[in-house]
């Protein structure tokens, strides 16, 4: 069964978090996906305090909708924080 994603928030990095990613809920499960500027993802999931709390989120949903100098900063911070953080791995995003 394939999953259809709903955007929900953008989670901005904070010292010591993971870069700034989109979260998506799966509409069949309690799993979300975190997709990073890069357009890879990994799984994870979501609290209720969060799913309860995410409407107030302004950002858009995809990268390419965001200013290109607000997609290329967070790049630029998703290189460092894998660059640090070795055992940190994503998918790439097929299209």
């Amino acid at each position: 069964m394939h999953a259809n994603y709903k955007y929900l928030y953008t989670c901005f990095n904070i010292f010591g978090s993971l870069p700034t990613h989109k979260v998506f809920m799966s509409d069949t499960s309690n799993q979300s996906k975190l997709i990073f500027a890069d357009n890879s993802f990994i799984y994870g999931s979501v609290s209720d305090w969060v799913l309860r709390n995410s409407g107030l989120d302004s950002r858009k949903a995809t990268w390419e909708e965001e200013s290109k100098l607000f997609l290329n900063k967070e790049r630029e911070k998703l290189i460092s924080y894998r660059s640090t953080h070795p055992l940190f791995q994503t998918e790439s995003t097929s299209y």
